[in-house]
């Protein structure tokens, strides 16, 4: 019974010596920390910024307004130049319309004017050839043209096939005529039936024809310009909106939190004017928390990228499994620019690793844990077993 205590006593102590070297032995971190990357918001006009009521680590939610810049001295010298040519487009449509109008009435005098000449001319001829108006070579008017005198335009002007016709006849009918001379004005009475003179009074039926042609020209060419007017105005109008959408973002915007974190630090103060760029504040991305921790040559000369790790935090009975994502060496002050936590001295004397916790990631709008300590093992140990038991 002696011996068997002794044994077991033995046993025992050889036990714990052995948990405690080993314990010892394990690769470890000697400190470890949660820390995660920073977003700096910058003003995006200038103006004057409006910082809600938060508190430094306020959690700060996917699409929460962090901020807004006002500036009520936006430079609107585009949109007022804009504004002017529109006017001056608007003012040569009015000055076009009112060129269109004077045409028209004068079209609407000349169209009478030489719609009653020609017919008085015709009239005229038929008396003197003893013709009545009413015999069948006198071509059909309608009541309201015999009443005002009024022809239209293409009985003004000979019609080309009609007039090589006439042409043709008349030229026979002189041929038999021999110099008549009520043959000569019967001639002149069909030719003016066809809108041609042929007396000595044809210049001013022609010089009313042709001035009706040029009035209807120049009246085509002024609505052309008043469409063309009226397409510039509509493209002002259009560039008006463009310009006023970009004055009113110019003017003022609202800053929304593109991801899920805390409110890290605020870099200026309420209704203080900042210029565009400018920093605001930095939030820290609870998305993409890490580990990051020191260890000795040794232990980082045997790591690798992806290698497994776990991860305890202080004061707490919980164990995360995570993965080595970085091994950043002696003196790696670089990577930490734009971190939440800086680095003590005493851990850049020593070799830099990063390690990814998926568990730390799992709800980054919950807030994350950025500055709680804990310690790294990437061995196993002979208590393992017993934490698992714990878990």
């Amino acid at each position: 019974m002696r011996y068997l205590r002794l044994c077991i006593g033995f046993f025992l102590l050889f036990g714990a010596l052995y948990v405690i070297v080993v314990e010892q032995m394990t690769g470890a971190s000697s400190n470890a920390f949660i820390n995660a990357p920073l977003l700096t918001a910058r003003a995006p006009v200038a103006g004057d910024v409006a910082l809600p009521d938060r508190v430094p680590g306020a959690v700060i939610k996917k699409g929460t307004t962090l901020f807004s810049v006002e500036d009520a001295r936006a430079d609107r010298v585009r949109l007022d130049d804009l504004r002017l040519e529109r006017d001056l487009l608007a003012a040569d449509l009015e000055r076009h319309e009112a060129e269109r109008d004077a045409r028209q009435d004068a079209l609407r005098w000349i169209e009478s004017t030489a719609g009653k000449y020609a017919a008085g001319r015709t009239r005229e001829l038929e008396v003197v050839a003893g013709v009545p108006s009413s015999g069948p070579n006198t071509p059909s008017r309608s009541a309201s043209e015999a009443n005002t005198g009024l022809v239209e335009e293409n009985k003004l002007a000979p019609d080309e096939d009609n007039l090589g016709r006439f042409l043709e006849l008349s030229g026979a009918f002189l041929d038999g005529a021999a110099g008549n001379f009520d043959d000569i004005e019967t001639l002149q009475l069909q030719a003016a039936r066809n809108a041609v003179f042929l007396d000595d009074s044809a210049g001013a039926a022609w010089n009313m024809a042709l001035r009706q042609r040029e009035v209807a020209t120049s009246l085509a060419l002024v609505e052309a310009d008043i469409a063309r007017t009226q397409d510039q105005l509509a493209a002002y109008e259009t560039r008006i909106e463009r310009e006023l959408s970009s004055l009113v973002s110019l003017r003022g915007d609202t800053l929304a939190s593109p991801i899920d974190g805390v409110l890290w630090q605020e870099l200026t103060a309420n209704g203080v004017n900042v210029q565009r760029g400018d920093p605001i504040m930095n939030i820290a991305d609870c998305a993409s928390v890490l580990v990051t921790l020191s260890v000795s040559e040794t232990i980082y000369n045997s790591l690798s990228t992806g290698d497994a790790a776990t991860f305890r935090p202080l004061g707490g009975d919980r164990v995360m499994q995570g993965t080595v994502a970085r091994l950043a060496g002696s003196g790696a002050a670089s990577v930490y620019a734009g971190m939440a936590v800086a680095p003590s001295e005493e851990h850049l004397q020593r070799y830099d690793v990063a390690l990814v916790v998926p568990e730390l990631r799992a709800s980054p709008a919950e807030g994350c844990s950025i500055g709680r300590t804990g310690r790294v093992f990437f061995d196993d140990r002979p208590l393992d077993i017993l934490w698992k038991f714990w878990e």
